[in-house]
């Protein structure tokens, strides 16, 4: 009998999985039928986003960092490019604006979403005086307002938590400051980092390293501070505080697809209920999360919906051949933070064990150095772009990096001070 594993979302976490789990069915001689459904004809490399703005090399048009998704899903994977409008988990049925497709499993891998409507004043500043870099409409019209921008006050904000890639506004603040030393217009300019964190990152080894970071450039670092309102010219913060701006680029708000909450399985803000440890739905049965749209306490980042989908993929052959889901997820995070000047930070962590310095991924010899800066690291963002496509995306084991966070190498007075 053939069994239906069906998996909504053609981001990486939907195609991580898709391509992971026909690779390990066709080991076991196992007959799945694998469907993934999405809308979505080309697939982004997010990391380029943060690029594009600077039009680096490699990173200048949205070809550069866009293929088409149906050449990135493996041949015996049937691909449904249609737009999903419901879930019903009693039936175990998925609507698409064409058809009705029926579920023996289900994966949901269907990201996460920037709402500009939740801030007041957001939706008419925006791409005006107001600019992100989470979309690529958004990136390419960041680069025309970096361009015209001739000094002033720049303001890099964090509206809320959770975001995507929750480093990437302080790689923004960090490869932003470069390019107005690179423009010679440097010494014209204010740069704040406006987050309602209490600091730069969530954990304090790391924030020290990252906020001494900011503070050697000249970046000012404004915590605790949310973003209510915006004008043109200045952001406003719940308790009254106001930070004046000629630019501002903002990481919006972001909620998880409204079709999760519609379908009962989510937190009221479109994040699945999930188990942190076995990633399945704490709703319904048969269903698991991977990536974006969960609400596991990890970062949103392609690392961590890799690392997941191993983890996704071996609990549902359990399940199939009649064995209990096992509770492998750590949270494990890895990712190379830009810090501009060529150099790049690594970080590797999990829901326990926070970022340490150390090496990476072999103790003593590295070749990476964690939580310091390093040329090395930087080298090591830009070959994450091969990486991604090549070994990724189809599911391939990174070598030396498992799903489950190794402590080899990681500085252990570190390991016992801050678990």
């Amino acid at each position: 009998m053939t069994i239906d594993v069906l998996i909504l979302g053609d981001g990486i976490g939907g195609i991580v999985t898709a391509n992971l789990l026909l690779r390990k069915a066709r080991k076991k001689d196992l007959e799945l039928r694998i469907r993934l459904v999405g809308n979505s004809p080309m697939h982004t490399y997010q990391p380029g986003l943060l690029f594009l703005p600077f039009q680096k090399p490699g990173y200048r048009r949205l070809q550069d960092i866009q293929k088409p998704n149906a050449g990135l899903i493996a041949s015996g994977i049937d691909y449904i490019g249609e737009h999903i409008t419901a879930i019903d988990t009693v039936q175990r049925r998925v609507t698409t604006e064409h058809q009705t497709l029926s579920y023996d499993w289900l994966v949901l891998a269907l990201g996460c979403r920037t709402v500009i409507d939740e801030v007041d004043g957001l939706p008419e500043q925006w791409g005006k005086t107001v600019h992100g870099f989470y979309t690529p409409d958004s990136a390419l019209r960041l680069a025309q307002a970096l361009d015209s921008f001739n000094g002033g006050d720049l303001v890099v904000n964090v509206a809320e938590m959770p975001i995507k890639c929750p480093v990437a506004p302080i790689e923004f603040a960090c490869l932003v400051e470069h390019y107005l030393v690179q423009r010679g217009i440097r010494s014209k300019t204010n740069i704040s980092l406006v987050t309602p964190l209490g600091g730069a990152f969530t954990k304090p080894v790391c924030n020290t390293v990252l906020t001494d970071i900011l503070l050697e450039k000249g970046i000012h670092v404004v915590p605790n501070a949310s973003l209510d309102r915006v004008t043109d010219s200045a952001m406003y913060c719940p308790d009254g505080q106001e930070v004046p701006f000629d630019l501002m680029v903002t990481a919006p708000p972001h909620e998880g697809p409204q079709l999760i909450d519609d379908a009962g399985l989510g937190d009221g803000l479109g994040f699945g209920c999930t188990h942190r440890k076995t990633l399945k739905s704490t709703v319904a049965d048969r269903i698991f999360l991977v990536g974006d749209n969960s609400n596991v306490p990890t970062s949103k980042a392609g690392s961590v919906a890799h690392f997941q989908a191993d983890v996704v993929v071996d609990n549902i052959l359990r399940e199939i051949s009649g064995r209990e889901a096992e509770p492998h997820a750590d949270g494990h995070a890895n990712c190379f933070i830009e810090t501009g000047y060529n150099k790049a930070v690594l970080v590797d962590f999990n829901y326990d064990i926070q970022p340490v310095p150390g090496k990476f991924p072999l103790p003593v010899v590295g070749p990476m150095t964690l939580l310091k800066e390093s040329t090395l690291n930087h080298l090591g963002k830009l070959a994450f772009k091969y990486i991604y496509w090549h070994v990724l995306l189809p599911g391939l084991p990174i070598p030396m990096v498992g799903s489950r966070m190794s402590t080899l190498g990681k500085q252990k007075h570190y390991l016992n001070e801050h678990k």
